[in-house]
């Protein structure tokens, strides 16, 4: 029988943490879980978790510190932050951890930007511009949130970029003649996703309106409750989508071009996302799904990017 996918990446990571990848942490770290209340329920360790001490190996040597500056300064969460109580994540599998790994050193370079986005879009685009919504010049926005009451009517308490509301994992700003495009980018890992229909009265009221009167998705023939817009992974492109496509409404943009990132490798969540979201895009809609290493592949013969490069290969690209 084939092994998982995520089975695979479990012993890449514990193959790179016998290496000492991770720079001498060590495993059995712990997830803490909590009932709805936020009673402690129980701690559950595992070989594929650094402990919260260690944690910080979890990325790439040369961006951990200003990562932690970024997420403090910009008040985002880190995945399960609230659950374990420390950050960033030390589980091996982490898509957060993952897509950081990934962009973080790129994002105040604009043609290491530039080139990436090119490469994948083939659009054409001239430039890249600054986050507005960091206001640091960086190029590219991590857990991307803007006025999510207001467009998406999510109100929950406690809700900032990273927990509670639509986060886009990565937002690039593009220019192309006198047009701006979003650029949202959702990055997976080793997920895979039960069938689970998510809808409720509060997701029909907040996404409902934006799923109908949304120029890129298709409104199903059968009503939004209970479509494959309230399952994963759709759920998750739906909201992206309906968020981007409020900014461009309020005249902060023109258009979007909507990026995935799955791992080649990765094919049960790939064809979920080909078979399930795609055929809900009105035609002409800019979409595509990308594997990481093609994504970064105009940096691979760049020496800036050299160290990142190599490190990205052993951890995550190789072939085991």
């Amino acid at each position: 029988m084939t092994r998982s996918y995520k089975i695979q990446e479990k012993e890449r990571q514990f193959n790179c943490y016998n290496r000492g990848l991770f720079c001498g942490a060590k495993i059995f770290g712990h997830w803490n879980f909590y009932d709805h209340f936020g009673n402690f329920i129980k701690r559950v360790r595992s070989k594929n978790i650094l402990r919260p001490e260690d944690s910080l190996n979890n990325l790439y040597s040369e961006i951990q510190w200003t990562t932690l500056f970024y997420f403090k300064h910009q008040n985002i969460a880190w995945w399960r932050e609230n659950e374990d109580r420390y950050f960033p994540t030390g589980h091996l599998l982490s898509s957060q951890i993952h897509c950081l790994n990934h962009l973080f050193a790129l994002r105040n370079d604009k043609d290491a930007v530039l080139a990436i986005l090119n490469h994948v879009t083939e659009m054409g685009f001239d430039e890249v511009l600054p986050s507005s919504l960091d206001g640091d010049g960086g190029y590219i926005a991590f857990e991307f949130a803007y006025k999510n009451n207001e467009i998406l009517g999510e109100t929950d308490k406690g809700a900032r970029r990273g927990v509670l509301c639509t986060s886009i994992d990565a937002m690039i700003v593009a220019g192309k003649g006198e047009d701006k495009w979003l650029i949202p980018i959702e990055w997976k890992y080793t997920e895979n996703y039960e069938k689970e229909d998510k809808t409720n009265d509060t997701r029909l009221n907040r996404y409902g309106a934006g799923i109908i009167e949304s120029r890129r998705l298709k409104t199903p023939e059968n009503g939004v409750a209970h479509s494959i817009y309230f399952q994963e992974p759709s759920y998750e492109l739906m909201r992206q989508t309906i968020l981007t496509e409020g900014l461009i409404n309020r005249g902060l943009a023109n258009n979007m071009f909507h990026l995935v990132v799955i791992p080649e490798r990765n094919k049960v969540l790939r064809d979920a996302v080909e078979k399930e979201f795609v055929p809900m895009l009105e035609p002409n809609s800019k979409f595509r799904i990308i594997d990481p290493q093609s994504l970064l592949s105009p940096l691979e013969s760049n020496a800036k990017y050299k160290d990142l490069i190599t490190y990205l290969k052993t951890r995550y690209w190789q072939s085991l």
